[in-house]
């Protein structure tokens, strides 16, 4: 009788979702992905290209649900992989002794709040042969000389710069956020502080498209600068170029803390935006003219208008990860009306992210892919189901259920890669995105087509009103209590739990998605439950930090400090002290023999450079060998973070093409 009804429940569950099967193949994927960049070693590529054709094989021939999924899966290893080699970044392995001068070509060149930051590649110098084998250079020039330059760095010039080179920063801790890898298949290889005014080699004489593309956006830039003050211009050109370096740090926080944070950067919001605003006004502006408007279909008209437009402003906002989803889902929306189809399903998100991840797969480990995807995931899952609203009350309601339901998912990402959590997202978001809708962007567009005639001036100013009052709604809303919780990073297993928690309730429409619900609570509590690292020590034991209650304590302030600072955010402390501060001193007291004394309540934690064994509850943790992880059964309320990434358990180095040629300089300071 059971295994009849369980019969019957797996039917109606395949007649439920057999049409939306294509929706998983993008998970395939990513599962695949994920699983490539979890490896410690580089896989065998010529195994790995035998197991994808032997699936697709039996795919083709046995026709069973287990091996598509595995091909997905295989699928999805074997192109990032195959990524990986292809974009091949040469990584600078450490600091040069000192300055070095190249000529190079100058990709972006950008203001920023102390100075200008360039990007330059095709580096040529004879006394530094072996700088020749770079790709992409991260270079920044600060101070007065740097704010006061009035030199046009345009893209395309050949510049002769005189800098100091070091690696690009690593992971800081196991676990943490992994931005060498992100330069790594960005093609950047090293990063540099510019040391004397760079000095104009050659102006661009070749005109490529993205070059032509990089000097419009250059051109834009120092319109604006022109017509606004300097902080009101730094958004603008945000929302318009998609440059942000020059947003001064308390502007950035006010939006982090106010949760508006993504109206700075060019995202499926600005594209939607423009792309309905160019499609809604000529729709209008066609129906002036009787003759087209009664023998042609303006509708398809404005749909190819507003699809043109869209790829300009593509290609000028710098072509971002959620910028290319919603370029992809316009796409796809403006051929669905073309052919007089159902425009917005979890379908077309679907096959956007599938073209993202087969073309850049390493896109699914960073926050734009995740918080975009997550975003767009939940409100098209949740518009699927029919809400009969009618007039001004559908409207308000879409509105706000569009805020909270898109919250959810980027609230998740945003603590595990910035350990921040805002509840005054919600009422910041209501106010600024009908400005940002109504009365930013439609001026932004009104500015970008008046610019070819010079007569921009008065749409931008227009633009920068608006602007200014999303600055100051930020600047209200991150100072209302709530606007800025510091939250521990959830593991690995647990933000599994959530994506597929999630994944399952968003993607299945029989009622078997509530179990995904089960497993969103399951993961809360879970979150809540699982144990942080307790204490942080450095190679030879430099730095050393304890989380306590209210802070975490450091033995020196100095030594690993971004590493420090960034595992006291991940363990849901922004506040860092000495140990000899009063808030330490109640809980860590130091020996006569160096030793450092930490209680847990009715426990204690001997830090000793001793190997002493345990004596009751007392537990000694050994300095001498950083990679020696502590596990002691009558203690295991402890876990320690040592800052030795590039090791594995075994003590053998991490074998990856962005960690290769890592070093450690314990001795020197983080900058």
């Amino acid at each position: 009788m059971l295994r009849g009804k369980f019969r019957d429940f797996m039917g109606d569950f395949w007649e439920s979702e057999k049409h939306r099967l294509f929706n998983f193949v993008p998970v395939g994927i990513g599962v695949g992905i994920s699983l490539y960049f979890t490896l410690d070693s580089e896989p065998n590529f010529q195994a790995n290209l035998l197991i994808l054709f032997t699936l697709f094989y039996f795919s083709i021939t046995k026709k069973k649900g287990v091996f598509y999924v595995l091909l997905a899966v295989s699928l999805g290893f074997f192109i990032a992989q195959l990524r990986t080699m292809i974009v091949d970044t040469t990584m600078l392995p450490s600091k040069n002794d000192g300055p070095v001068s190249f000529v190079a070509r100058v990709e972006s060149c950008e203001k920023t709040e102390n100075g200008l930051t360039f990007i330059v590649d095709n580096l040529c110098s004879r006394k530094y042969p072996h700088l020749n084998n770079l790709n992409k250079l991260h270079l920044t020039w600060r101070g007065k000389k740097a704010i006061a330059s009035t030199e046009d760095y345009t893209p395309g010039s050949l510049v002769l710069f005189r800098v100091i080179l070091s690696p690009i920063f690593a992971q800081a801790f196991p676990g943490a956020y992994d931005f060498r890898k992100q330069q790594y298949f960005r093609g950047v290889s090293a990063r540099g502080f510019v040391t004397i005014p760079p000095r104009i080699f050659e102006k661009p004489r070749s005109a490529t498209v993205r070059l032509l593309i990089q000097q419009l956006r250059h051109s834009i830039d120092r319109k604006i600068e022109g017509y606004l003050p300097r902080n009101t211009a730094a958004v603008a050109k945000a929302l318009i170029t998609g440059n942000k370096s020059c947003i001064s740090q308390v502007v950035r926080q006010n939006f982090a803390n106010a949760g508006t944070a993504h109206l700075l950067a060019i995202s499926g919001l600005h594209m939607g935006i423009i792309g309905f605003f160019i499609f809604w006004l000529f729709r209008i502006f066609l129906c002036f003219f009787p003759f087209i408007y009664y023998f042609y279909d303006t509708k398809k008209i404005a749909a190819i208008a507003s699809w043109l437009t869209v790829v300009f402003y593509l290609n000028l906002s710098g072509n971002s990860v959620p910028s290319i989803r919603a370029f992809i889902m316009h796409t796809l929306i403006m051929c669905a009306i073309l052919v007089e189809r159902r425009a917005l399903t979890m379908r077309s998100v679907a096959i956007a992210a599938t073209i993202i991840m087969l073309f850049s797969p390493e896109v699914i480990l960073f926050p734009s892919f995740q918080m975009s995807f997550g975003a767009v995931i939940a409100i098209v899952a949740f518009f699927e189901h029919s809400w009969n609203f009618s007039g001004f009350g559908k409207t308000l309601f879409n509105v706000l259920a569009t805020t909270v339901v898109a919250s959810i998912p980027t609230a998740l990402f945003s603590m595990q890669t910035f350990n921040q959590l805002t509840l005054n997202s919600i009422p910041a978001n209501l106010a600024s995105i009908p400005l940002m809708s109504f009365f930013v962007m439609p001026a932004a567009v009104v500015a970008l087509s008046l610019m070819p005639f010079c007569w921009e001036r008065y749409a931008i100013k227009i633009m920068g009103c608006g602007v200014e009052w999303l600055t100051k709604i930020s600047e209200i809303s991150a100072k209302l209590p709530g606007s800025h919780f510091v939250m521990p990073t959830p593991t690995l297993t647990n933000m599994a739990i959530f994506i597929f928690s999630g994944l399952i309730l968003t993607l299945i429409h029989h009622r078997i998605r509530f179990v995904g619900l089960a497993g969103l609570i399951a993961g809360v509590i879970y979150y809540y439950l699982a144990p942080l690292p307790d204490f942080f020590i450095s190679p030879n034991a430099k730095v050393i930090g304890v989380r306590m209650k209210d802070c975490t304590c450091f033995n020196h302030l100095g030594y690993f400090r971004s590493a420090a600072l960034a595992w006291a955010r991940s363990v849901g402390s922004e506040k860092r002290e000495r140990f000899d501060s009063e808030c330490c001193r109640k809980s860590i007291t130091k020996n006569i023999d160096g030793s450092y004394e930490v209680r847990f309540g009715e426990k204690q934690v001997i830090i000793s450079k001793n190997n002493g064994p345990s004596v009751g509850t007392d537990t000694t943790l050994p300095l001498e060998s950083p990679r020696c992880i502590f596990l002691d059964p009558s203690n295991d309320f402890t876990k320690v973070i040592y800052l030795d990434p590039y090791r594995s358990l075994s003590n053998e180095y991490i074998r990856r093409p962005w960690n290769c040629s890592l070093e450690h300089d314990a001795d020197s300071k983080s900058p």
